[in-house]
């Protein structure tokens, strides 16, 4: 039968072979034979402004304006802003939006403030609503470039509106004010979330996810809930784009935790601080198996510890040289990491964190309340060595960010030169010069009461415990009693729970930043830290300060494992720790907003302060009378008279 088959299939294929009755291009598949129209060819910005400069008047126009459109598209800054500078020079009618779009390259080229200086040079020029959805959508891109979100987000969310109302093209806005709301902490969300649909629709979705993220079923549900209430909100790329990959994201899950201190040594006092702080954390957070692991051992035997252990999670080291070497060996390649202090080099690893007890933290809290309550010359305090030299210099560039005047700095090398620093800077001596002066002139001793300047507004010290219990009485002395009292600052090094048992004299109305953990019982932010507070007392009743500290960041590391993807994902979102409030920046920093505290009738007080995003001193100076300010209410009037001209 089958060779039955086979010999009919050869037959009829020699008789269609032999056959001439059909021509054989009848024979060919009709279907595969037709040519399809040669699509056409997509010009790149280069070239369609390339083009543009051989042409002349409208048609020349149009062709600058494509090349725009396409520089967009392809993110070519650098043409974008050769375009734009030839609409400028040939066809100034249409200078408004031409230097509007320069002004948005400048901030991607790395010129924030000449976009700032561009875009206030025609705030009283704007007639239309591109007009005005461009104004908006570049001083909101320069404060998200500056990585100031919360004064982003009003202006990104006022072009969003604009975009959505006349049509706009929104590629620009809308994915850089959702990164924007994702720096946003849960309060500063909450403020914003009012106004129109769309800026609520905006608000919710970011508190959606900063809610729900690591919990999917929750944040599944309460996404399709927003997207029956919004089902038109350009926010629904994020939805599209962003939710699948959310709901992946779940917390760390650590079997084998290795814990990577100085176990030996000089500084085993401070590993062992930092082991009990995290064996305290290992009754709300367990795991399979926690190692603590000699970090001065050497790269073979670490290595060697690491793969008999399976680690799959690492705590520390602690010393800065112990982390550099983990990381120019990549001793953690590959392993989840919180480092606990900082690195001298480049982050390796988007799964490597550090967690440090850094005193920049507080000088940026302090600078903020500063701002806030509208501080001009602040006068800073310092030891002159390395450390004090450090901050002071750092808090004095952050400063001139947002001020024009750099604040006064007064170093003292020892006690002894305190009282002589304070004088000078507060120019006492000037004072009691001039009183010298008139007694000599009258011959006669006069009742009299020296001055100090008076320009200063706030002083900030950074100095220890012993040294803070001095340097208090002598500015009592020396400033001026005709002027108000100045307010006084100080970091928590000058805090001591130590010497304050037995010395609190003369500390009364000083206000301090401090690890809410080193504060009384009473500052202590919930019941079961309280308690935990008190055990550790009565185990260690004579803890030095640094291993309290310690302590506290060991707890603090175990805590922030559960939230850690999480919090490198929102920038904004937080949560409570015994070192202050936990964030984590973009670098891959866990940031920490510490307590405020200030001595009252000899007792410590916790206090709550005012702070604010500072703006930077380029952005004040181009400020503008809040009634010219352009509100996006006011498109409306002006879109009939701009669409005309379009």
């Amino acid at each position: 039968m089958r060779l039955k088959s086979i010999a009919g299939l050869v037959l009829l294929s020699g008789l269609s072979a032999c056959s001439t009755t059909q021509k054989p291009q009848e024979n060919i598949n009709t279907t595969t034979n037709i040519i399809a129209p040669a699509e056409p060819e997509v010009l790149s910005a280069q070239q369609l402004y390339s083009q543009a400069l051989e042409l002349k008047g409208d048609q020349q126009r149009f062709k600058l304006v494509a090349a725009q459109k396409q520089a967009l598209a392809e993110q070519d800054w650098q043409t974008l802003q050769d375009v734009s500078d030839t609409l400028l020079k040939k066809h100034p009618r249409w200078h408004t939006q031409a230097l509007l779009v320069r002004a948005y390259a400048q901030i991607k080229l790395g010129n924030p403030n000449n976009a700032l200086r561009e875009s206030a040079s025609v705030q009283a020029q704007l007639s239309t609503p591109e007009h005005f959805y461009w104004h908006q959508l570049v001083q909101g891109a320069t404060y998200a470039y500056m990585r100031l979100n919360n004064q982003a987000v009003p202006f990104l969310l006022r072009a969003s509106e604009s975009a959505d109302r006349y049509g706009i093209d929104d590629a620009e806005v809308n994915p850089l004010l959702w990164q924007s709301l994702q720096g946003l902490t849960t309060e500063q969300l909450q403020g914003f979330n009012n106004g129109s649909s769309i800026q609520q629709g905006w608000i919710q979705l970011a508190l959606i996810k900063q809610l729900y993220l690591g919990q999917p079923v929750e944040l599944h549900s309460a996404s399709n809930n927003w997207q029956r209430r919004n089902p038109d909100h350009p926010a629904r790329f994020a939805l599209d784009e962003k939710v699948a990959q959310l709901m992946q994201v779940e917390p760390y899950k650590v079997a084998n935790l290795g814990v990577f201190l100085p176990l030996s040594g000089g500084n085993r006092t401070l590993g062992e601080a930092v082991k009990n702080g995290v064996i305290a954390a290992l009754d709300k957070h367990k795991f399979n198996d926690v190692y603590f692991i000699d970090a001065n051992l050497s790269n073979e035997e670490i290595q060697a510890a690491i793969s008999a252990n399976s680690i799959d999670f690492a705590i520390g080291p602690l010393l800065k040289d112990n982390i550099n070497r983990f990381e120019q060996q990549a001793l953690l390649e590959g392993i989840p990491s919180i480092y606990l202090n900082r690195s001298d080099y480049l982050r390796q690893s988007s799964q490597h964190f550090y967690f440090a007890l850094a005193p920049e933290h507080e000088l940026d809290q302090a600078l903020q309340h500063f701002m806030a309550q509208g501080f001009k010359k602040p006068l800073i305090l310092a030891s002159n060595d390395r450390s004090g030299t450090r901050l002071s210099e750092y808090f004095s560039t952050q400063w001139l960010r947002y001020n024009e005047q750099a604040p006064l700095v007064g170093l003292f090398d020892d006690n002894k030169a305190m009282e002589q620093v304070i004088s000078d800077i507060l120019e006492v001596g000037q004072s009691e010069a001039r009183i010298e002066l008139i007694e000599s002139l009258f011959k006669q001793k006069v009742e009299s009461e020296t001055r100090s300047r008076r320009d200063i507004d706030v002083i900030y010290l950074l100095a220890d415990a012993t040294q803070t219990r001095l340097l208090k009485p002598y500015l009592d002395v020396n400033v001026s009693t005709f002027v108000d009292r100045i307010p006084l600052y100080a970091s928590s090094k000058s805090h001591s729970t130590q010497i304050d048992s037995s010395d609190k004299r003369d500390l009364n109305g000083l206000y301090f930043t401090e690890l809410p953990w080193m504060l009384p019982t009473t500052g202590v932010n919930n019941m079961t830290n309280r308690q935990l507070k008190e055990t550790v007392q009565g185990l260690w009743p004579n803890q030095a300060d640094i291993e309290q500290r310690l302590f506290a960041m060991g707890y603090d590391a175990i805590t922030v494992i559960p939230e850690l993807r999480q919090l490198s994902m929102l920038p904004g979102k937080s949560l409570p720790g015994l070192t202050g409030q936990l964030s984590v920046n973009n670098e891959g920093e866990v940031v920490r907003h510490l307590a405020w505290a200030h001595y009252q009738s000899r007792q410590i007080a916790p206090v709550n302060l005012e702070h604010i995003s500072p703006t930077p001193l380029l952005r004040q100076e181009l400020k503008q009378d809040p009634e010219q300010q352009p509100q996006e209410e006011s498109s409306d009037v002006l879109a009939t008279e701009g669409m005309a001209q379009h």
